[in-house]
């Protein structure tokens, strides 16, 4: 009875079985048809593996049946049961190609650990219930009685060792060996293990010989060590021997974040190299591999190949070699790196100074325990100090202006239970002077009208710069980090001492900012409001005694406030937009001059509101001359036409002079005169002959004089200067006319 299948990666052969629900290999030879009972497996396994043929006659299974058997398999199912079905019949021919008796020797395996398991121990009625042809059943449970039972160590040792052997792990496979009972009874198993043990001296005596020759001659005692390794590539001291003597060239090793990582040119290990096995030697333990690495293709020998263990132990010094393999194995001497300790270092770091402080970032590696920092003051006799800090970083205060210096180091835990530091990174930063914030901003109307003066307490150390933020300020105090780009000056014209003159219609957060180098400080902030002005003021006398006031209503204004002064007193008056928008604005007023201003009123929440410059607005003395026309002689025959003109009420001292007055006529056929060029000129009075009284004229020879027959019309027109601060009251129609 064979002790062990013998046959490569049987563990995957019995879960192909075990997913198709077979029993043992010989079930694999009835694939079941859809729509027919499963038949009545009976084989023969004694004098060969044998199922009933044509007549009912036993027939040899060989690789020829198999193959009857799986061109009949796409009748047998779904393209997914074909596929597994043909899957195990490939396996099956692997295993008749490599030993004709092969699918026999583990049947009989399979059936003898079957009978094993049976409760009542290995008996005909089993095997005839695993299929078994009943004229070899008693036979079958009498050898299985005599064959040793196999616990599952020895059982998972018989199976396994094909694979160690295949794989050229000959070290493993000795100690698979020493698992298997004895006697073995196995002639073939026998054989395999008598060559494993020839297999492991010759390797013992290469590995003795190369230890002999590695002080006196390292390339032949390499090579020895390359030929033990090739015979057994699982074999601890020829891999450590082609450590020590393999190429110190051409491998760079670093830790990082991830773990270690490898660079080396394909074409250092020869030409044709594909492929490399990665070993991981640490001091005590046997070299491991840590992975396979392939050339990404065709031409790329002088490209450098990358690799990463990510499994490397922590806080253990390792050396790595790089195996090139050829069909998966070793085929020359490994290029060999220096040692190197796997403590990563922290990532990322990144050192800032703020006011007296430094503070740091950095990404701590995985697998570290814990960081430590140590610093070095700015002075030679400066004392290291380390420094209290948190997993990702730390802030260093109390710091008087220098330039420090800091180690930042990782500290790992081995599997021994050692803690183990990184050597360390150094940075170094400088802490500035910064500069002295603003403590209190004061804001208030300038002594020009628009204008805004500002002065301040604090900011003795350094430029204090008055801005406005796009967003929210920031509190006072706060420091501005270096590199943040500060908001510009305020672009108002003036300075702060001589007056700003901020745009109307703003409302802006005024900020001080204290600026020294690049480092900056917020200091007090004062919100200012600036209203719209008052456009286009205008006034004017719609009648004796009342004036109109026309203006644009500012915006954001609920109302307005108008002062005037006239005869030496002031007054004012505030008026609502709606009244405003409705009525209009109509004041009274005696007849001297007066001017007017007026600025909206508007509620806010701002910190200082600053007055807009007023609008202002002048209307002169409501002077009026008056004119009229008189006849006199009526009786006498002759009749005089004489004009009286005056100054209405003495307001003419007001002004500096009085506009002329021209008197016009022309036919009574015509109407009035229009204006001085519609008649012929009769009388000129200047404006100081009226200023100093009534003035009476005759104008009845001038008209005569002119040509002008009666009935004619008379009209009169002010005219210089003056002429539109003046009124002219003209007498009734019927008065002007002259026949």
């Amino acid at each position: 009875m064979p002790v062990s299948p013998l046959v490569p990666a049987y563990a995957d052969l019995r879960a192909q079985q075990a997913a198709l629900g077979l029993r043992h290999v010989a079930d694999g030879l009835f694939p079941p048809v859809p729509g027919r009972p499963a038949p009545t497996v009976r084989f023969l396994v004694l004098d060969g593996l044998r199922i009933p043929g044509r007549g009912g006659r036993p027939r040899h299974v060989d690789r020829d049946l198999l193959a009857r058997i799986g061109a009949a398999l796409p009748r047998t199912g779904t393209p997914s049961d074909t596929d597994a079905w043909t899957g195990l019949l490939a396996r099956y021919d692997a295993a008749l190609a490599d030993d004709p008796m092969g699918l026999r020797r583990i049947v009989l395996y399979e059936l003898l650990r079957l009978l094993h398991e049976e409760p009542r121990g290995p008996r005909p009625e089993a095997a005839v219930d695993l299929g078994v042809d009943p004229s070899e059943a008693s036979a079958l449970a009498f050898a299985a009685r005599r064959a040793p039972r196999l616990d599952p160590v020895r059982r998972a040792a018989a199976e396994t060792l094909p694979d160690a052997w295949r794989e050229r792990r000959i070290r493993h496979a000795r100690s698979l060996v020493a698992q298997l009972p004895t006697p073995l009874g196995d002639q073939r198993l026998s054989r395999l293990v008598a060559r494993i043990d020839a297999r492991a001296r010759h390797v013992d005596d290469l590995v003795r010989e190369a230890n002999a020759l590695a002080r006196a001659d390292v390339p032949a005692a390499a090579e020895r060590y390359l030929s033990a390794a090739q015979a057994a590539e699982d074999d601890p001291h020829a891999l450590r021997g082609l450590i020590r003597t393999g190429r110190r060239e051409g491998l760079r090793t670093e830790p990082g974040q991830d773990g270690v990582r490898l660079a080396w040119r394909p074409d250092a290990t020869g030409p044709g190299v594909r492929t490399w096995r990665i070993l991981r030697h640490t001091a005590g333990h046997a070299p491991v591999a840590a992975g396979e690495a392939e050339s990404p293709g065709d031409g790329a020998g002088s490209a450098v190949l990358r690799f990463t263990d990510t499994a490397a132990p922590l806080g253990e010094r390792v050396r790595y070699a790089v195996l090139p393999l050829d069909a998966g194995r070793i085929a020359g001497l490994p290029l060999v790196g220096t040692d190197v300790l796997v403590a990563p270092e922290a990532g990322d770091i990144a050192l800032a100074d703020a006011r007296a402080r430094i503070d740091a970032t950095w990404r701590t590696p995985p697998g570290a325990r814990r960081v430590t920092v140590v610093r070095t003051g700015p002075h030679p006799e400066a004392q290291a100090v380390e420094i209290s800090v948190g997993p990702h970083g730390f802030r260093d205060d109390g710091l008087p202006p220098g330039t420090y210096t800091y180690r930042i180091g990782c500290v790992y835990r081995t599997a021994a239970g050692r803690d183990v530091r990184s050597p360390g990174v150094c940075v170094r930063r400088t802490v500035h002077p910064w500069p002295d914030a603003v403590t209190a901003l004061t804001v208030r109307p300038g002594d020009t009208p628009g204008t805004l003066t500002v002065a301040w307490t604090g900011g003795t150390v350094g430029e204090v710069r008055l801005v406005e933020w796009s967003g929210p300020p920031p509190p006072p105090g706060q420091d501005v980090p270096v590199g943040d780009p500060l908001p510009p000056r305020l672009p108002w014209p003036g300075s702060g001492a001589a007056g700003l003159r901020p745009p109307c219609g703003t409302t802006t957060t005024i900020t001080a900012v204290t600026v020294l180098g690049e480092r900056a400080v917020t200091g007090a902030s004062v919100r200012v409001h600036v209203p719209e002005s008052i456009g286009a003021l205008t006034a004017r006398r719609p009648e004796p005694g009342r004036v109109r006031l026309t203006f644009d209503w500012p915006r954001p204004a609920d109302s307005v406030l108008v002062r005037w002064w006239q005869d030496g007193a002031a007054r004012e008056h505030s008026i609502a937009r709606s009244t405003y928008l409705r009525e209009g604005l109509h004041l009274d007023v005696t007849g001297s001059a007066a001017r007017f201003e007026a600025e909206p009123l508007i509620a806010t929440d701002c910190d200082v509101t600053l007055p807009p410059v007023p609008a202002e607005a002048e209307i002169p003395a409501d002077v009026a001359v008056a004119y009229t026309v008189e006849r006199t002689g009526r009786f006498s025959g002759r009749r005089r036409v004489s004009l009286r003109a005056g100054v209405l009420g003495g307001a003419g001292r007001e002004l500096p002079e009085l506009p002329e007055l021209l008197l016009v006529a022309r036919t009574a056929a015509e109407p009035l005169p229009r204006t001085p060029d519609d008649g012929t000129l009769v009388l000129r009075v200047s404006g100081g002959e009226l200023s100093e009284g009534p003035v009476c004229r005759d104008v009845g020879a001038a008209v005569a004089a002119a040509g002008i027959r009666r009935p004619y019309t008379l009209r009169a027109f002010l005219l210089g200067p003056h002429a539109r601060a003046v009124r002219l009251e003209d007498p009734p129609y019927k008065d002007l006319v002259v026949r």
